[in-house]
């Protein structure tokens, strides 16, 4: 499958605490190649110092450090 990178995508997630939201379209911008490569670094890094053996996906939508220091999306 090839994406067209001049369309715009839209999508709405629905769902409980731990559902997986934010892992899901952590992993579609993963996917996609949409991540900025400081991003990464820095999403690489966190995910490492909590113990992660690889990338918390969820990391990139959990942009905030209150968010990701409590593991929560705000």
């Amino acid at each position: 499958m090839e994406i067209n990178n001049n369309q715009l995508l839209r999508f709405t997630t629905a769902g409980s605490v731990d559902d997986g939201k934010s892992t899901l379209i952590g992993r579609l911008l993963y996917d996609s190649k949409s991540i900025f490569e400081d991003q990464l670094e820095s999403v690489s890094a966190t995910s490492a110092k909590k113990g992660h053996d690889g990338i918390d996906l969820a990391l990139f939508t959990d942009g905030l450090k209150d968010e990701r220091d409590q593991g929560i999306t705000i």
